[in-house]
């Protein structure tokens, strides 16, 4: 990542803040950009002199193209885009999920990917080339029972795949990653009520544990380095097997180790 200056959207935790720490140890500069000023300034000044904290929402542009001029002006345009920022949502019968939280949901993930893609992607478009990562999920690929939150994660996918080529022939990579179950704040919001079963959730991962945020981190500064300049319009799943062992619960007398229960 020597040479990258990477601005990391939802920085501040999570997936994001693994992703700025990752490109900062690999020799890269970054500008964590989020609204939580406390978690996002804190890991700036944990991270030193090539980390700096903006606050801004995803969802405002003009905020957006303020970050990109004060980045060029501190180090140089970002050739790197990673967008992490995305609120969570917990799962509900169609009944008792309204427009509005739907609508919340789509503009978080879908709108919030596309708004950081248009700014800082068309910069890169005209100054150079680039590389670009959002970030999807295994519900974008097989759906799960979050509503709304499964569509903007699949609408992030369709959108990866759309900007790769229309980006091409102007040196503009545009990749995504699917996590699985991952440590995260992310996993365990409040509002779910408190700790989930992650023992439950484990049981059906192949590899029997969650991921942990560095797991996804390391593909991610993969696909923005110079390694991958062959790739764009990727879509790789990082979820302990997930999606591979999905069928698997319809063969009940088998684990998933293969092993007769």
């Amino acid at each position: 990542m020597k040479g990258h200056v990477a601005i990391v959207t939802g920085g501040a935790s999570g997936i994001g803040a693994a992703v700025a720490r990752k490109i900062v140890a690999d020799g890269g500069r970054v500008a964590i950009v989020d609204l939580n000023e406390q978690l996002g300034a804190a890991l700036a000044g944990e991270l030193g002199e090539r980390a700096s904290f903006f606050k801004s929402s995803v969802l405002d542009e003009p905020a957006l193209e303020a970050v990109g001029e004060r980045v060029a002006q501190k180090w140089a345009s970002a050739n790197a885009l990673v967008c992490c920022a995305g609120i969570p949502q917990v799962p509900k019968p169609v009944e008792q999920f309204s427009l509005q939280e739907w609508s919340r949901i789509l503009e978080s993930h879908a709108t919030g990917t596309y708004a950081a893609c248009r700014v800082f992607g068309v910069r890169m478009a005209r100054e150079g080339g680039g590389a670009i990562v959002n970030l999807a999920s295994v519900v974008g690929i097989d759906p799960g029972p979050t509503l709304a939150y499964g569509p903007a994660k699949a609408a992030v996918i369709n959108l990866t795949k759309i900007l790769a080529v229309q980006w091409a022939k102007s040196k503009v990579r545009v990749n995504a990653v699917a996590p699985g179950w991952t440590d995260t704040p992310f996993l365990r919001p409040k509002e779910r009520g408190g700790k989930r079963n992650t023992d439950e959730i484990s049981r059906v991962i192949p590899m029997g544990r969650l991921m942990e945020p560095a797991e996804i981190a390391d593909p991610i500064a993969f696909l923005l380095s110079d390694a991958a300049r062959a790739i764009t319009g990727a879509v790789l799943p990082c979820d302990g097997g997930f999606l591979a062992g999905v069928g698997w619960s319809a063969y009940g007398g088998f684990d998933l180790v293969g092993e007769k229960a």
